[in-house]
Order: structure tokens, then sequence, then C-alpha cells
């Protein structure tokens, strides 16, 4: 069995390892004693020689690396690589007075990163938008630890900039969704607005309809000014519909010349009418190297149809019978 004196030097050696404030009773008991005085020295030796290695790998880590207080998020330390993010997002100056919320993170994330600390001591990938001092966004992805540093807990924080990877992210995500050209949805996200509508209005009896929109004469536009005036005039031509149709609706390119605007919460003649004022702008407006310009237009209701293929089926038949007409028209069926 160890006897008292020996426990005590036990429980005085550890507090010194984990950084943790020494019983004082203790160095007053053996402040004499030349044992005590050399193990002390050496324990405090080999603590002091962690802690520059320590600071060293911390100092050198690649990645954005901080020590702040668990309880008020005061900034204790920072390594090269925080230094130079910081500096690349455009505050170049600041000091150990600091606090985390200077920083820009997003309190309640802060909030939800601490209760993940002290409950599991470790919080790893969280993704935390932040402002810099330009109220430009970017995004950390931050992994955290819970440290004791002199009893007191504190939190040591990896900081990843994925700014470029999430708007990566984004640009993929439109570019499976959007047509290149217009910048409108594209056809396999259009069949599935379509389908969805069409089972709301089979869940809740509620109205919509669709307008296919084909712009008159456009192969012939192609073939004398060239495709890339063709282009320009899709571009236009999407700019109108997405100026003229409320927030609640999808535009998307259905084909070539053609597109398709589903507008939900819509009867007929809501659509008839939305149908005749787009019409209406295409047919008055002054159009680059073409000069006028006409569009067709072909409306469809939802009549308890279980495919969206007969609605779509509708609409094509009605702009059909408009281009039959004399084109410039708006046909329903």
């Amino acid at each position: 069995m160890l006897n008292t004196e020996i426990k005590e030097l036990i429980v005085y050696l550890k507090n010194i390892v984990a950084e943790e404030k020494p019983d004082d009773g203790v160095i007053e008991k053996y402040r004499d004693d030349p044992d005590f005085i050399e193990l002390n020295g050496l324990v405090r030796g080999i603590r002091g020689a962690c802690k520059k290695h320590f600071e060293m790998i911390f100092d050198l880590f690649p990645d954005p690396t901080i020590i702040t207080t668990m309880k008020d998020g005061k900034l204790l330390a920072y390594n090269r690589a925080f230094l130079k993010l910081i500096k690349t997002r455009g505050k170049t100056i600041f000091d150990e007075s600091m606090n985390i919320h200077d920083l820009y993170f997003e309190l309640d994330k802060r909030e939800q990163l601490v209760a993940q600390l002290k409950q599991n001591g470790v919080c790893e990938n969280m993704e935390i938008t932040v402002n810099d001092v330009n109220d430009e966004m970017f995004v950390g992805l931050v992994s955290a630890q819970a440290i004791n540093i002199e009893g007191k807990p504190h939190i040591l924080s990896v900081i990843r900039d994925i700014t470029a990877i999430k708007e990566l992210e984004a640009q993929i995500i439109q570019l499976s969704i959007k047509d290149k050209l217009t910048q409108v949805f594209n056809r396999p996200k259009l069949d599935e607005f379509l389908q969805s509508e069409l089972e709301r209005s089979e869940r809740t009896k509620a109205p919509f309809s669709i307008i296919l929109v084909d712009i008159d004469s456009l192969r012939n536009i192609n073939e004398s000014y060239g495709n890339p005036i063709g282009d320009e005039l899709l571009v236009a031509i999407a700019e109108i519909l997405k100026q003229n149709v409320r927030g609640t609706d999808f535009i998307g390119r259905w084909s070539g010349e053609e597109f398709l605007v589903i507008l939900p919460d819509t009867d007929e003649a809501g659509a008839v009418t939305l149908a005749e004022k787009i019409r209406t702008i295409v047919e008055e407006s002054e159009f680059k190297i073409v000069g006028k310009l006409t569009a067709s237009f072909g409306v469809s209701a939802y009549r308890k149809d279980l495919l969206p293929a007969t609605l779509i089926s509708r609409a094509q038949a009605a702009r059909s019978r408009a281009k039959e007409k004399g084109r410039n028209r708006v046909e329903c069926q």
C-alpha cells in the first residue's frame, strides 16, 4: 500500500502534468526536501518540453487552427495557417483580446458546437457560414476537440475554408437542373415538377395549368442569321418569361425552340390570360438584329390526368393549332 506522502506527491505530479493548479499545501510541506525539489523540477521540465513541442506542431500544422476558451470564446492562440486565412479574408489586425464572435462565426452554430463538445468531447465537420470584414460569405468546415488548460475547459478548433468546394457543388447542382444557355429549368427537372404538381392536384383538387411557348420562325432565323443570334433570342424570351410569372411558377426549356411554364393553383382562364400577356410583350418587343418576333402558345389545364404526358399532349395540340391559324396566337385544349 502507498503511504500518505507518496499519494500526495502522485496527486501533485498529476496536477502538474494536467496543467491544473497543484496543491499549495504539498509545496509548502515538501519545499525543502531535495528529492521533491529534483522530482518537481524534472516533471516541470518534461511538461515544458512537451508544451514547446506542441506549440511547434500547432504553429506548423497546415490547416487553420485556434484555441479558444469554452465559456466565452476568447481567442487564446492561433497558428500561421489561421493568420493566413484571416489575412486572405481581409482581417489583418487582431490580438488575443478578441473572442470568436469577432471572427464572424454564426453564434447559433457555435452554441451547437459547444453543446456537442460538452456532451462528447469532440465535434467533427460542422459547416459554419462566416461573414468576413468585406461582408463576403465563406464557409468553414470546423472540427473541434475539448481540451483542458490550467484546469479550465478550452476548445481546439481546426477550420478549413471550403468556399470553393461549396461553390463547385452549387454549380454542379445548377448544371443538373438548369438549361445551360437560358438558365431556366431543363427538361428532366420540368418532368419532376409536372409529376409533382399532378400528384398534388390529385390529392388536393387544386387546379394547375401549363403553357407551351413556341418561338415562331426560329429555324428560319438560325438559317438567315446564324445559331448565335438564335441563341440570343432564346435567352431574351426566357428573360421575358421570368419577368412575367410568379415566384411559385416554374419555367423551363422543353425543347430546342419551346419553353414550358408550369402554373400551380391556376385554372385554364388564368393561364390563357398570362399567355396573352406574354404574347403581347413578345410581339411588341424589339429584338437585336431580327427586330420583331412572335410566339405561339398552347395552354392546357389539369383534368384529372393520370400522366403528365396527356397534359403535355393537349398543350402541344393547342400550340399546333395556333401555328396553323397563322402563329402569334394563344390556343387551349
